[in-house]
């Protein structure tokens, strides 16, 4: 065999599990059809470092983001990646949202989440002059990352540790062969590599390479969302993450604001249905769609400094009004093939610990 892993798809989490395997002296190969790691959704988020607080109960998406949260920061400090623990407001506008809160509270306390402060109107003021709120919940362990710097690093920890990065490597099919795989790769120089282990890690793509591969198999639908974010040219009128109140497990549409590491502010991402899984256009008339969302919270802004960033787009395996898919981790019938499906947020607060969880379902089966 050419190694033991091939890991599919060069993403914060893809990367993170290459880095985790190779870390346990398992030869891995980490195969990406782009150029460059992490040039899909992996850098195309907010880049928050979430405290895993209205994840469903008991649900892999609450405790890996809780487990990734505390690897993530102690990662970035011994590997030198720029991060701030900035924390995050959970607004309540009018007195009306105040229950919110307290279900966001209550979820965030069964998460074993227990930071969570009560802010009073006066308080919050105090915190965020340009708020507008009734009161709010303060996340402090919540956060910012450089995503690609974070990537950077676990591409340097894998090949450390002598995993191989192979990137123009679109792979075209695979085949299973006694004790593993054979993985046909196309791009320039067409070829083929053998394993024993292989890791569907695509993201966005995962769904149709498990369908083209196991047409017979249960497959969850996709679901594929698009979100854009706006950018605010001028001085940031907030230095902490924004969320407006939630009820934990209901989809609603919402504009959150996320401050960056160079302290500029984004707002989004908003909802908009998915086309091609490459299009990444934006229209202009997103700028009045989010306008009211951000006004509720934010007044006083100027709005002659809000402009288009940039689109991302989510890989939901749910859909409107079902209720939130966890993260999918499933074994092929065929052995030695683990898909990963529905890899959202909050995957890039927990890539760190998936790349554990994932070890550990590899050394529980074999």
């Amino acid at each position: 065999m050419d190694a033991d892993v091939v890991v599919i798809g060069a993403g914060v989490v893809g990367l993170a599990i290459a880095a985790r395997l190779a870390e346990k002296q398992y030869s891995v190969i980490l195969l990406e059809k782009e150029s460059k790691f992490g040039t899909g959704i992996s850098s195309r988020n907010s880049e928050v470092i979430h405290a895993g607080i209205y994840y469903k109960t008991d649900s892999l998406k609450a405790t890996l983001c809780l487990r990734g949260k505390s690897l993530m920061y102690d990662h970035c400090i011994k590997y030198n990646v720029a991060h701030k623990k900035i924390g995050k407001l959970f607004i309540a506008v009018g007195s009306d949202e105040i229950s919110r809160l307290e279900h966001t509270q209550n979820q965030a306390k069964i998460n074993g989440v227990e930071d969570l402060l009560e802010l009073n109107q006066k308080e919050l003021k105090r915190l965020e002059p340009e708020l507008s709120g009734s009161a709010a919940l303060l996340s402090p362990s919540s956060g910012i990352i450089d995503s690609y710097g974070f990537m950077k690093s676990l591409l340097g920890l894998a090949e450390v540790n002598k995993g191989i990065f192979v990137p123009l490597s679109p792979v075209e099919n695979a085949e299973p062969i006694p004790g593993g795989w054979k993985i046909y790769i196309g791009g320039n120089e067409p070829t083929s590599i053998t394993c024993n282990l292989v890791i569907n890690s695509t993201g966005l793509h995962a769904i149709s390479l498990s369908k083209k591969l196991f047409p017979k198999r249960k497959i969850p639908k996709f679901f594929p969302t698009k979100g854009s974010y706006l950018r605010y040219s001028g001085k940031s009128p907030v230095q902490h993450i924004v969320y407006p109140s939630i009820i934990p497990g209901r989809i609603e549409e919402r504009v959150d604001a996320t401050p960056d590491l160079g302290g500029r502010l984004r707002f989004g991402p908003n909802v908009e249905e998915g086309g091609s899984l490459e299009d990444f256009s934006m229209k202009d008339e997103i700028i009045p769609q989010m306008l009211p969302g951000i006004k509720r919270y934010l007044p006083n802004i100027d709005t002659s400094l809000l402009h288009l960033d940039t689109a991302g787009i989510r890989p939901k395996i749910y859909g409107t009004g079902e209720d939130v898919a966890d993260f999918r981790f499933d074994w092929a019938e065929e052995n030695n093939w683990l898909d990963l499906w529905g890899m959202e947020s909050p995957a890039l607060t927990a890539s760190l610990a998936i790349g554990e969880h994932v070890l550990n379902i590899i050394e529980e089966k074999y």
